[in-house]
């Protein structure tokens, strides 16, 4: 056998033994959930029931028949993070959502969405408060924190004025809000 023959028949081993060894064992990620699939996804917390968003914005009935007065849902758009929560290799969407009820306050709450094999999931979703301005979200170390403008001691709903940085943890299941 000369020498090329040799090298061919070295490079087809190879080749065969790459091919035989299988697939790679590591996990792949699944890429988290859009805004765009947030924005159509169902989502439980807001209100007894269970809310599905339509393009980012759900419209309960009126309070009293032919009334103007009825709870609305959305997604915050300007604000959302993605990234690995609870150490699964899968990403998970953290978004931001509003509710109201008819009345002048509006309710923000902190959400995590994972893609599963039946499209978007809404994971868990928390109350952050009442009229509390949300700034800037971002995830470290496997944890949400939020700047927000919140209400100190005394001060009337319409106006916070108390800056925070405000901590969550998602295990899998729950968000669950800790100490900073």
């Amino acid at each position: 056998m000369n020498l090329s023959s040799r090298l061919n028949m070295f490079l087809a081993m190879a080749v065969c033994v790459a091919a035989c060894s299988g697939p790679s064992v590591r996990p792949t990620a699944t890429a988290p959930p859009s805004l765009d699939d947030v924005c159509d996804a169902t989502v439980v917390g807001l209100f007894d029931d269970p809310v599905a968003l339509r393009d980012g914005r759900w419209e309960g009935e009126p309070y009293v028949a032919g009334g103007a007065s009825r709870p609305t849902a959305g997604v915050i758009r300007d604000l959302w993070v993605a990234g690995d929560l609870d150490d699964d290799g899968i990403e998970e969407t953290v978004a931001f959502l509003w509710s109201a009820t008819g009345g002048s306050g509006t309710r923000n709450y902190i959400a995590v969405f994972s893609n599963s094999g039946k499209g978007v999931s809404n994971r868990s979703t928390v109350l952050i408060g009442d009229r509390v301005k949300l700034r800037e979200a971002r995830i470290v170390d496997d944890r949400v924190e939020v700047d927000v403008v919140q209400h100190g001691p005394g001060e009337a709903m319409c106006c916070p004025t108390q800056e925070a940085t405000r901590v969550w943890r998602y295990d899998g299941r729950q968000l669950r809000e800790v100490a900073h």
